[in-house]
């Protein structure tokens, strides 16, 4: 649709009809056009509130939150027999239930207890005040385990 024909349109170009075709306004004498890019660093984007976006995705990610797949019996054979075939300074990658998600996490296994049916990872990336201690994984939360290098 063009909006020009339209009568919102028409009321526009009437209301305007003495500035709309009318020419650029002249740089006054003495005045230098601003460098392009010192120009463009007026336009560049920042952050007015800190922490904003990441708040807003967290907010959104609350109406996802899903419950605990159920595993087969079948599926937990199977998922046993893995757990039992990893060994501490393997890395693997682990898909498991954390706080109504499933989250995937690769590092490298720092200790299984079988007693506490807890594995111990040293996540390949982490932040500063995650730096030396280790993500507690339930077995009863895991999904998923591959073994991605020894």
């Amino acid at each position: 649709m063009d909006y020009k024909n339209t009568v919102e349109g028409k009321e526009v170009q009437k209301k305007y009809r003495d500035i709309l075709y009318s020419s650029r306004p002249e740089i006054p004498p003495g005045h230098t056009r601003m460098d392009i890019n010192n120009r463009a660093k007026i336009f560049s984007p920042f952050a007015a509130l800190r922490g904003y976006e990441e708040e807003i995705r967290s907010e959104g990610r609350d109406h996802l939150k899903g419950s605990r797949i159920e595993l087969s019996d079948e599926e937990q054979g199977k998922l046993s027999e893995q757990l039992q075939k990893v060994t501490k300074g393997m890395r693997v990658t682990i898909r498991y239930f954390k706080e109504g998600f499933y989250e995937d996490i690769e590092g490298v296994v720092t200790c299984i207890d079988s007693i506490e049916q807890v594995v111990y990872l040293q996540a390949a990336e982490v932040g500063a005040l995650e730096k030396d201690i280790p993500i507690e994984i339930l077995f009863g939360d895991i999904l998923q385990i591959r073994v991605t290098e020894y």
